[in-house]
């Protein structure tokens, strides 16, 4: 036992004082004998022994009174074994859930209050480490309890999804981090479904969560937990409601915004689909969804919903300009979570696309060159007749195009030699453009911009270009343009042939396999396995029962061999060889930055990042019908035309999931000029802030917890700054990259977890499960200090000075009768 107030105990002291005046003052009496006092002998001796048991009792009741007094004055305390030292100092971890589902009725409101409350209970010597469940890879930041208030009425509850079992090891982590022995962990969650269904940040089942999946974790981190001595207590507490209640909640959300399109392109229409739920046990009537680009209201629709159903709506818009933008759906309706009534998806307008077909054996006959299947496959309506308008008559003849027939992707033939000298250009141009210094160079610069491929296909083409720089057989080129060509963003598409020598290629790192023999077919030609379900560019070409591809025969083949792991496989044989293989080329960042980043934002350029470049596709056939009949069949100019969109489309992130790094590379004007690239980064609540880093790195930006659109732009060179406002040949300004963080719509489904496996998991970890703070800090200052007793005790002490006045009182009523009968008695 031990005390609160132990100086107070001392007054217990006082008990001397009603034991030294019943000593003092106690009845003294003189004998004296008369003549009837013979009668009353027999009373005297009956009533002296209980008077003397009388008088000790009332002497006991006084005695405690003071007794009792000062122990309740300095509350005493009761602690097992276990229990911590009231002055010893404790480390307290809080982990806060900062998902969007705790801003559902007033969880968000409790948590903070319930967190709050249980800061207040500190001492003065504590630390607290507050990590929301959005930063658990965020550095731990040691405070005081102040410094934790401060930094909890800073959350938004807007983050993805709580995963339990990542942030438990979050927690074990700061742990050893503390500097006292005593720690104790506590997790504030609303505990919805999705917190037990993911496993170190990823769904472990599509549908219920799998306890084993979810124990096992736990099990692993209860070890960690063991290690520490004494071994932290760990405490949940639960602000989410009950089954009933949450089901009575009614909420919309926009579920998704779909832009079904591998690239999008300047002037071409751009179809987008959003889908809304509802959430709720009532219709919803009369909502109005409005169309978003860039945050602006561009068009509006009324709809409406049945109950526990979804709409689709439908919508397209286009672009005259290239660069990022948002485009995205709102609804007007006032539900349990507001946030979830907008969404947005980010896009990059693209120019049309530049494609260099690299002629291998060209010939002037139709159809008989390499790149001729090409050609139209990419390009159609360049092959369109002209069509005689009759409103102009015969001798107005001109062309008649309708502006949804345009290509979207531009190409210019080479044979190889032209490639060899247009790629020596372009890497000269790149040289020139990184020593430029003048309105003449920066012009130079911008030129180069716009003549920069965006695919270079090569058709049966025998040797790389950088076998032409080779000294001797045998010896690597130093400097492979095509290697420069990728790492600046670039893309590769290759066809095999009979004209490809093998060993010339084989020093080519950037190609994703290596090139063996060549192989015919026997008895029946090689068919493809359908490849939609495992390429999402052609899963529109048909499924595995009824696909475009089952027409197709390749009589010839070139064996490939995937050179790494990080190479998959497109297109493959009924019997699993390899027809396709791709990988992106990529390049570690190695941190030389031409401007430095402040000190206080060194984590935003991330050195030693592998970040994708260009990607490099490789054919086992060749792209005329030399090995097989796939020019002439109908599959032809999908596949490819899809394979192009997605290739130079798909090397740009879009939707990101709050706290992932998002990655922003400069465009090609700004890689041409080989200056530091000073970026202006724009984030959802409208606050601005400069990065810097060299020409050709891409930018790794990590403070992305906060939900919206993040626009990232690059700030003039001094170059561009030397031209005149209304020069015409004067750059373009800044190419905006879009990028946005959105919470997935499944954290917006209010399901509580399964009681039985959350209960599970509480027990596996010894801890103890609260649904209110007073709950909790009852039970860490329990833990902390004990239990108090003064209340008890004080009870106790005023049912003592009540008995000691009812003693006293029922001691003389009953020495006066009996007195009273005896006289009685004496006189008879």
């Amino acid at each position: 036992m031990t005390f609160v107030n132990g100086i107070m105990a001392l007054g217990a002291a006082a008990f001397v004082v009603p034991l030294v005046i019943h000593l003092l003052f106690r009845s003294r009496y003189r004998s004296m004998d008369w003549g009837a006092m013979f009668l009353l002998q027999d009373v005297v001796r009956a009533n002296r022994r209980r008077m003397q048991w009388h008088q000790w009792i009332l002497l006991a009741l006084r005695c405690a009174i003071p007794i009792l007094l000062a122990l309740a004055m300095a509350r005493p305390l009761i602690s097992s074994v276990q229990s911590l030292a009231g002055k010893q100092p404790v480390s307290l971890v809080v982990m806060v859930d900062d998902s969007r589902s705790m801003s559902a009725g007033m969880r968000s409101t409790r948590a903070v209050d319930g967190v709050i409350e249980l800061l207040d209970s500190m001492s003065r010597g504590d630390e607290v480490i507050l990590i929301p469940a959005s930063e658990l890879s965020a550095p731990v930041s040691i405070g005081s309890a102040v410094d934790a208030k401060a930094k909890l009425k800073e959350l938004r509850f807007d983050g993805g999804a709580m995963d339990l079992a990542a942030t438990l090891r979050s927690a074990a982590s700061a742990c050893r981090q503390a500097s006292n022995p005593y720690r104790r962990i506590v997790v504030v969650s609303d505990f919805q479904d999705n917190t037990l269904r993911r496993n170190g940040g990823h769904d472990v089942s599509d549908g219920e969560p799998t306890s084993s999946s979810i124990l096992g974790a736990i099990d692993s981190i209860e070890e960690r937990f063991a290690q520490f001595d004494p071994r932290p207590q760990v405490d949940f507490l639960d602000v989410g409601e009950t089954d009933d209640e949450t089901a009575s909640m009614a909420n919309v959300v926009v579920e998704s915004v779909r832009v079904d399109v591998p690239a999008i392109l300047v002037g071409h229409d751009v179809p987008i689909e959003a889908t809304i739920r509802n959430d709720s046990d009532l219709p919803v009537t009369n909502l109005r969804a409005n169309w978003m680009v860039d945050g602006r209201t561009f068009n509006s629709e009324i709809v409406a919903i049945e109950p526990r159903g979804t709409v689709s709506l439908k919508w397209q818009t286009n672009f005259d300009t290239p660069g990022g933008a948002s485009v995205g759906l709102a609804i007007e309706h006032t539900d349990v979570i507001a946030a979830d009534n907008r969404r947005e998806y980010a896009i990059d307008v693209l120019h049309p696309i530049r494609v260099w077909l690299v002629d291998g054996d060209p010939s002037i006959q139709p159809l008989q060159s390499e790149t001729d299947f090409l050609k139209v496959a990419l390009s159609p309506f360049a092959f369109r007749s002209t069509t005689q308008d009759p409103r102009r008559g015969s001798r107005a003849a001109e062309s008649v195009v309708d502006p949804r027939q345009r290509d979207v992707v531009s190409t210019k033939v080479l044979t190889t030699k032209s490639l060899d000298s247009e790629l020596g250009s372009l890497n000269l141009n790149l040289v020139s453009a990184n020593q430029a210094k003048g309105k003449q160079d920066a012009r130079a610069t911008s030129k180069l911009a716009e003549d920069f491929p965006d695919l270079i296909v090569f058709a049966n083409v025998a040797r790389p270009p950088s076998y032409q720089s080779k000294t001797r057989v045998g010896e690597k080129a130093d400097d492979d343009p095509v290697d420069r060509y990728l790492a600046a963003g670039g893309h590769v598409l290759f066809f095999d042939g009979d004209r490809v020598d093998a060993d010339a290629w084989s020093d080519c790192d950037w190609l994703p396999a290596a090139m063996k023999g060549i192989r015919d077919a026997e008895t029946k030609p090689f068919r493809i396995e359908p490849p939609g379900a495992r390429v999402g560019a052609w899963r529109a070409l048909g499924s595995d029962e009824d696909s475009l591809f089952d027409s197709v025969a390749i009589g010839r083949r070139r064996e490939l061999v995937a050179k790494s792991d990080a190479a998959s496989v497109l297109l493959r044989t009924e019997a699993g060889e390899p027809l396709a293989v791709t990988h992106w080329y990529m390049q570690e960042s190695d941190g030389d930055e031409t401007g430095k980043v402040p000190a206080d934002d060194s984590d935003e350029v991330v050195d030693g990042l592998t970040v994708h470049q260009g990607r490099v596709v490789q054919f086992a056939f060749p792209c005329d019908t030399a090995w097989s009949n796939l020019p002439l069949r109908p599959v032809f100019l999908p596949m490819l035309q899809q394979l192009v969109l997605e290739m130079v489309g798909d090397n740009r992130q879009g939707n990101i999931a709050p706290g992932t790094p998002m990655i922003v590379r400069p465009d090609r004007e700004w890689v041409a000029s080989g200056q530091a690239s000073v970026w202006q980064v724009t984030t959802p609540d409208g606050s601005t802030r400069s990065l810097s880093t060299s020409a050709e790195k891409p930018l790794v930006y990590r403070n992305t917890n906060r939900v919206g659109a993040y626009r990232f732009g690059i700030k003039p060179t001094a170059e561009m700054e030397m031209f005149d406002a209304d020069d015409a040949e004067a750059p373009a300004g800044s190419f905006v990259n879009v990028r946005v963080v959105e919470v997935p719509a499944a954290e917006s489904e209010l399901r509580r977890a399964a009681p039985e496996l959350l209960a599970e998991c509480v027990e596996r970890l010894k801890a103890n499960r609260y649904e209110d703070a007073g709950g909790l800090v009852a039970a860490a200052q329990h833990q902390r200090f004990g239990t108090e007793v003064w209340r008890p005790l004080l009870w106790l002490l005023l049912a003592i000075m009540v008995t000691e006045i009812l003693w006293q009182q029922l001691g003389v009523t009953k020495s006066a009768n009996r007195f009273a009968g005896a006289n009685a008695g004496a006189v008879s």
